[in-house]
């Protein structure tokens, strides 16, 4: 089985051989090559990247927050 990181920046788990540590303020952290050419881009293009992940961010969290409901539901029944 593939080792899976977790990339600060999209967060998101990768494979391993897809990430690269990468130097922040607070230390060095796991980042996905995907961010990394992302943010080396032009600024429209470094915006329409964060949309996009913001949409597949809002995106995940509300099918968590569905799957929490209906597991509430089923617990209350």
């Amino acid at each position: 089985m593939t080792e899976m990181l977790f990339c600060y920046c999209c967060r998101v788990h990768h494979a391993k051989n897809e990430m690269r540590l990468f130097r922040t303020r607070h230390g060095y952290r796991w980042r996905c090559l995907r961010s990394i050419e992302a943010a080396r881009r032009d600024h429209g293009e470094r915006d329409a990247f964060g949309r996009q992940q913001t949409a597949l961010n809002r995106e995940t969290a509300r099918r968590a927050a569905e799957h929490n409901w209906r597991l509430r539901q089923l617990a209350e029944s």
